[in-house]
């Protein structure tokens, strides 16, 4: 080494003597006895750092460690305009005090603020972000992102760990990519699931296409959702496996649905839990499963939120919930949720639409090779024939679907309805469903109830200090209802509920208890704005038609009340469950009409209409007599039409 070398040399080592003692505080390295800390003592300094309570280290370049000590009171930062983000071991952890050893690598991002509204602007981190043009390296913790590659489009060997709160595993803004074999692990909250604000994978922007195959993606962790697709996208999910569990809520934390602010779920549905495996945003996103295993321990699996036209959609999948109380699906904003050789394992609801579509069908090539085309899926020949047909079954301990906002349901092909109470749950909103068996499609409801009409038992939530708390309850109308003036209750109206059976055997029962109270109103329920005026009633028909079926049970205007009365949120339980006492219609009228059907009465009907096409039969069952009023007189039943005050009665056979 030579004069100059060696000048360069010590003047470097003094240089970075001097720097770290002024960078890490006093108690980084100390000055001994013999003089200035040695090279190698500076050394260890640099990979080994403790910051004192009130001082503040800002970090302006990425930078490994050994160990980390950070003592309450100390503060580490990102220069302003970028992030922060800490990994140990390649797990991305929470800079909080405490004591950490390992391969620590404090990584420097440039800032990715994400606007969800005046109020509320996240600063994204996540492992990998990539855009049309490839990873963003300069907005991507790539020390958490595992020994990935990309290569043409495809991304392979990400394994993404998080033990800290608000940290997002790949987020594609752009392009066309394929993501494979990914695993991510998250323990810890997510901060807006409206946003995608710490979710696994998020797929974002109409020019986006991404489909992720066979990973691997658990999350726990309150609004830690595992896959999100935004804002026009198509993300395409397959032979993958996604679970979700819940965490705890931050402490004094309010129930809401606020968005930005819930971090639980509505009780108001009947459910529990804070956290949904896939949530799909914005207007037009296209988002579907193929042959994947989706699960949640509570709230739902696949939902629908603050969007449009969005389509859902599950072939040949599991969705199922592993909780005491969830629903399988979402729908919202006319989205269309589809369940193609599927199977619906729920303790809840199979399906809730409030403003949407439900299509319960099989996966036969046919069908597949259509959502292929539709959908923009990329199956190739080789996948498409690799897709065992196989036919939807919904296994629900209590509602089949559950409908609270203007809906179409179709049933088809040889789909297959288990539930513990009625099949449709319809809370006071209009409904077209359409059950097609003429290849084997069954709903069977373990309490002898198809379909089930009721005013909304939503008392909706309370405004307190701008947000909508989940604190108010539901009471069951106190008086009698009032007939809606100048309401057709023999008519169909486009507020109705309608109902198409056909090729199909039916054992249970119809009832229509909307009876023209509106939760709001001024005997039961909490408006969820207190100074609102209270909702008008209105009246809602049970269309019936059924063709080429055999319908066995009562089907009836009915006055239906809550088996728990009144019900707070201690109760969510509680929600829609119902008895019914058949009485003549108010406001709820019954319109049945039967084309080469049977029916076989099991209890006193009340209805307002009665067509009998012919070769078309209304009985009794074997041993007992039905007797048809109308009007109040006695009439035998043969093809045409009645109308008015309609009683069937059955009594034993003399």
């Amino acid at each position: 080494m030579n004069n100059k070398q060696a000048r360069r040399k010590g003047s470097w080592i003094a240089l970075g003597a001097v720097a770290a003692l002024a960078f890490l505080g006093t108690h980084a390295v100390s000055q001994g006895p013999e003089g200035p800390p040695s090279p190698e003592a500076i050394a260890a300094a640099a990979l080994n750092r403790t910051i004192v309570a009130g001082d503040s280290w800002i970090v302006d370049k990425t930078t490994t460690l050994e160990s980390l000590n950070v003592q309450s009171g100390a503060a580490i930062a990102a220069p302003a305009g970028h992030s922060l983000t800490m990994t140990v071991d390649g797990v991305e952890s929470d800079i909080k005090p405490g004591k950490y050893k390992g391969n620590i690598i404090l990584t420097v991002t440039d800032e990715y603020p994400i606007k969800f509204s005046d109020l509320l602007i996240h600063h994204f981190r996540q492992a990998i972000l990539l855009d049309k043009n490839g990873i963003v390296k300069e907005k991507s913790v790539l020390a958490a992102a595992g020994n990935y590659s990309l290569k043409d489009g495809v991304l392979t060997g990400a394994h993404i760990e998080s033990i800290g709160e608000n940290f997002n595993g790949i987020l594609v803004t752009g392009g066309a990519y394929t993501i494979k074999n990914a695993v991510i692990d998250f323990v810890g909250n997510g901060g807006n699931d409206f946003a995608g604000y710490g979710a696994g994978i998020m797929s974002d922007g109409k020019d986006t296409s991404l489909i992720v195959d066979g990973a691997t993606i658990q999350t726990h962790g309150a609004i830690r959702t595992a896959v999100i697709g935004n804002n026009g996208s198509n993300l395409i999910v397959k032979n993958s496996r996604i679970s979700t569990a819940s965490g705890v809520l931050p402490e004094g934390y309010v129930s809401n649905v606020s968005f930005g602010e819930m971090m639980d779920a509505p009780w108001m549905l009947g459910i529990k839990g804070n956290v949904r495996a896939t949530d799909v945003l914005g207007d037009n996103t296209t988002c579907t499963y193929i042959n994947s295993d989706i699960s949640s321990n509570g709230w739902g699996v696949l939902s629908v939120d603050m969007s449009h036209n969005i389509k859902l959609t599950a072939i040949n999948s599991r969705i199922s919930v592993t909780g005491k109380a969830g629903y399988g699906s979402y729908a919202i904003g006319n989205s269309t949720n589809s369940f193609y050789g599927s199977v619906i394992d729920v303790p809840t609801h199979g399906l809730i639409v409030t403003g949407g579509h439900g299509i319960f069908a099989a996966s036969t090539p046919e069908n597949v090779a259509g959502l292929n085309a539709d959908l923009k899926l990329h199956l190739t020949d080789a996948e498409l024939a690799s897709l065992k047909p196989a036919q939807t079954r919904v296994n629900s301990a209590r509602f089949g679907v559950m409908i609270w906002g203007e809906a179409t349901i179709k049933i088809s092909d040889g789909t297959i309805f288990n539930t513990g109470e009625a099949t449709f749950m319809v809370k006071g909103s209009p409904a077209d469903i359409d059950v097609d068996g003429s290849k084997g499609a069954q709903l069977n409801s373990a309490n002898g109830v198809i379909l089930q009409a009721i005013n909304n038992d939503d008392p909706g939530p309370v405004l307190v200090d701008g947000i909508r708390e989940n604190i108010g309850v539901y009471h069951d109308p106190a008086a009698a209802p009032e007939k809606v003036k100048d309401f057709e209750l023999t008519a169909q109206h486009k507020s109705d509920i309608v109902a198409r059976f056909s090729n199909i055997t039916l054992h249970g029962n119809f009832y229509n208890a909307v009876r023209g109270q509106m939760v709001g109103g001024p005997e039961g329920g909490a408006a969820p704005d207190p100074n609102a005026p209270p909702a008008k009633a209105s009246g809602m028909n049970l269309v019936l038609n059924f063709d080429n079926s055999a319908v066995t049970g009562t089907i009836t205007a009915a006055r239906a009340r809550h088996v728990k009365n009144p019900i707070t949120p201690a109760d969510y339980l509680m929600v829609a469950e119902v008895v019914n006492t058949p009485e003549a219609a108010v406001n709820n009228g019954v319109v049945v009409s039967l084309t080469h059907s049977t029916w076989t009465v099991t209890g006193t009907s009340y209805l307002t209409s009665l067509t009998l096409a012919n070769n078309s039969i209304v009985t009794a069952p074997q041993g007992q007599k039905l007797t048809v009023i109308v009007d109040g007189t006695a009439k035998p039943l043969q093809a045409g039409s009645y109308k008015g005050a309609i009683v069937l009665e059955v009594t034993p056979a003399m």
